[in-house]
């Protein structure tokens, strides 16, 4: 059975004339005949009555006429379902992040905008060290990733790193620390300062290159705590423990008593890089960084 019988059972159910049936379906009359007999031998049943003057639904007709409705809406409905899914319409991304990727505008915007155009893409949010983004990357348990290095990240062939934007580094302290009173602070205002910083541990991560900026320049500070979260760092610094280094775009926060003060130095600048595939071999990567590209956010989009 074909869907072409079903088609054609069910213009001539609708019509009670084969004539009429036969031009809706823009065939003749004959092989219209000779295509419902061949549907009625296959099933082994009569679906039509006819007759000189009528053509009328046998008891199986009409009860098969509801299943084939229904069996060529579902058909319908898998073309659609098919042509979505080549489209990207469908599947899921998977996207690794640090912390203050979500609140850099271009990602924002970009993660909005992907789910406005692709609403039934599962997008799944990964907050991952920047070590821990390359190994997912190269292994294929995620799509593209956010990441921030001052350099170009060290990535494995078949990886391409692109710098989505630059950012300065900003200072958070209570506002009555004594180096609120300054409008900017050079590095050298660090030097034995209290400082709380997160995820120092993880290799490659911001803290672990922030203290080392701070070392070439000949700057001690006091390591206070270690924290895995944002918002303990934030929480740290409002009850007086230290002050932490961050990217401009995390100044979007404001913990209620904490200011930030700007970095001054060609040096204190943070970057932010996004990592794909070479390839970019899903599809909903490759339509995601084309959305971010638009977005404002300079991503390469593979061709």
């Amino acid at each position: 059975m074909e869907l072409r019988h079903l088609r054609y059972f069910v213009a001539v159910a609708d019509a009670l004339h084969f004539g009429r049936a036969a031009q809706q379906l823009g065939v003749s009359q004959p092989p219209l005949s000779q295509q419902i007999r061949a549907l009625e031998d296959l099933l082994g049943v009569r679906l039509f009555e006819r007759s000189s003057r009528k053509v009328a639904l046998t008891e199986a007709g009409r009860v098969f006429l509801d299943q084939a409705r229904a069996t060529l809406a579902q058909a319908e409905h898998a073309i659609d379902v098919a042509k979505r899914a080549a489209r990207g319409d469908f599947g899921k991304l998977t996207i690794g992040f640090n912390p203050s990727a979500p609140f850099v505008p271009a990602v924002a915007r970009a993660i909005f905008a992907f789910r406005q155009l692709y609403p039934e893409v599962r997008i799944e949010l990964l907050e991952l060290s920047a070590g821990a983004q390359v190994a997912a990357l190269a292994a294929g348990d995620i799509d593209i990733s956010f990441l921030r290095s001052p350099t170009p990240p060290v990535v494995p062939p078949g990886i391409v790193a692109t710098r989505v934007l630059e950012e300065r580094l900003f200072i958070a302290m209570r506002s009555d620390h004594r180096l609120a009173r300054k409008t900017s602070l050079s590095f050298r205002d660090l030097h034995g300062e209290s400082m709380i910083f997160y995820a120092r541990d993880q290799k490659g991560s911001f803290a672990t290159n922030f203290l080392e900026m701070l070392h070439a320049e000949g700057v001690d500070p006091v390591v206070a705590q270690d924290v895995r979260e944002i918002s303990t760092m934030f929480g740290l610094v409002v009850a007086g423990l230290g002050v932490a280094v961050l990217a401009e775009s995390l100044c979007a926060l404001q913990p209620a008593g904490l200011t930030y003060r700007a970095l001054r130095g060609k040096k204190a600048i943070s970057s932010l890089w996004i990592l794909s595939g070479k390839d970019a071999e899903g599809l909903a990567a490759r339509q995601f960084l084309a959305v971010l590209e638009e977005s404002g956010a300079p991503a390469q989009v593979p061709g």
